[in-house]
């Protein structure tokens, strides 16, 4: 292997290009709505409210609503990505009905 081809980097896949995008997407939303969240709610009366002892600090609090909120925005990106049309692919592809028949 040549230093050329050592130091190109490696393209992604469409499938990992798919995963990092939601991965972040779902970060940035995670981020803003823990901001928002916990700008109105105390996490330790939260955590009162449900009898959870095991959290006994804010900070453990914040960290678990924001992991909180990620795992629901990647699920509900997750399930938006597979909702999205796909392009067909073989020799229909690109043809819709009725179209070229004028």
């Amino acid at each position: 292997m040549t230093d050329a081809e050592r130091s190109e980097p490696a393209d992604w896949s469409r499938d990992t290009q798919k995963i990092a995008v939601l991965s972040w997407i779902s970060f940035l939303t995670a981020s803003a709505f823990s901001v928002l969240f916990f700008a109105f709610v105390d996490p330790l009366v939260l955590v009162e409210a449900i009898n959870i002892d095991a959290i006994d600090s804010r900070y453990a609090g914040y960290a678990l609503g924001f992991f909180f909120f990620w795992a629901i925005g990647w699920v509900a990106g997750w399930f938006t990505m597979r909702l999205i049309r796909r392009k067909r692919r073989g020799p229909a592809a690109g043809q819709y009905p009725g179209a070229g028949t004028r």
